[in-house]
């Protein structure tokens, strides 16, 4: 019997050996894949792999340096992000011509700075913008992000602002944070153009 249960016992033992070489083997090939993609500047995805590779054993040294590299390319993506928007952005309406507002708003305008997005209201016969709200900037923390340069708003909406390659500036409504988890709305979502002031 005992003869038996250590023939189990070794059984074991090298099939756990054998996991524990193949989890080693996948973790070393997606933290290769995320270096390959840093080289080629497809920063996102890199960020996807980094993150990857601290699950499959994260505790090991290789996890430890997937995180840094993960973090460190948010940090560079981030600031990127803000450099390229700081500045201010008059709001361009889609709306038809003959579709008039009902309230007197003739226009509206955002100053985006390293740390804040002021928003702005122009109304008829007003003599100055009024600034209807203030919005720091702070990054959304959800995992499952496209581009990880999302804007989580006080009220918990997550934004994603982009420039197109003509210059205007889109206000992209992506979804809620809800305590530790993210809705996404992928239809009809709230969309906002701007283009900048000189």
């Amino acid at each position: 019997m005992k003869k038996l249960f250590l023939i189990y016992l070794l059984l074991f033992s090298l099939v756990g050996i054998a996991q524990d070489n193949d989890r080693n083997r996948y973790q070393q090939l997606l933290f290769e894949q995320g270096n390959s993609l840093v080289k080629n500047k497809n920063y996102p995805l890199a960020i996807k792999k980094f993150t990857a590779t601290h699950s499959v054993i994260p505790t090991s040294e290789i996890a430890q340096i997937a995180t840094q590299k993960s973090d460190s390319l948010k940090s560079v993506l981030r600031k990127d992000k803000i450099n390229n928007l700081v500045g201010s952005w008059k709001w361009i309406s889609k709306d038809p011509s003959w579709a008039m507002p009902g309230d007197n708003l003739v226009a509206k305008m955002i100053t985006i700075t390293t740390t804040e997005i002021l928003f702005y209201e122009l109304y008829h016969n007003a003599k100055k913008w009024d600034l209807v709200k203030t919005e720091k900037i702070i990054f959304s923390d959800n995992p499952e992000s496209y581009f990880f340069t999302e804007l989580l708003y006080a009220n918990n909406e997550i934004w994603e602002y982009t420039i197109k390659d003509s210059g205007e500036l889109t206000a992209f409504y992506i979804g809620e944070k809800l305590e530790n988890n993210y809705t996404q709305l992928v239809c009809g979502n709230p969309v906002f153009y701007y283009y900048k002031l000189q």
